[in-house]
């Protein structure tokens, strides 16, 4: 019996360690996340005001390209007009951002799972 009890603990030991090894290794790939910015970046070509422009003749004739970087602020969408130099700025910062959450994500997962192994409930 006393074997049993041994080898159960052990078996959760592992399984824990296992938990515990996924949870640091997240941990790690935080520290190699540069500055984060939300939102998103898009490139435009955009007809002009002007009827008469070569632009509303053709759409391969559009002004631009034009870099805008869009986010939500207090429910509302706005967004900036970025210069070419600000562009792969904006797009690496949105990247790490997006890498960030889905660490997070799964931070919150390998958590929530340790936990109900641990405690033997599930969260609601």
């Amino acid at each position: 019996m006393n074997n049993v009890n041994h080898t159960n603990r052990m078996v959760k030991n592992k399984r824990l360690l296992k938990y515990s090894d996924r949870y640091n290794a997240l941990k790690a790939e935080l520290h190699a996340i540069g500055f984060v910015c939300q939102g998103s970046v898009q490139t435009r070509q955009i007809a002009c005001g002007t009827a008469s422009c070569r632009c509303h003749q053709d759409p391969k004739d559009r002004h631009g390209p034009y870099h805008y970087w869009t986010r939500k602020q207090r429910g509302k969408t706005v967004g900036l007009k970025l210069t070419e130099e600000e562009f792969p700025i904006y797009r690496q910062w949105i990247q790490n951002n997006r890498r960030l959450e889905r660490i997070l994500r799964e931070m919150r997962n390998v958590s929530a799972r340790a936990l109900a192994f641990t405690t033997g409930k599930r969260a609601p």
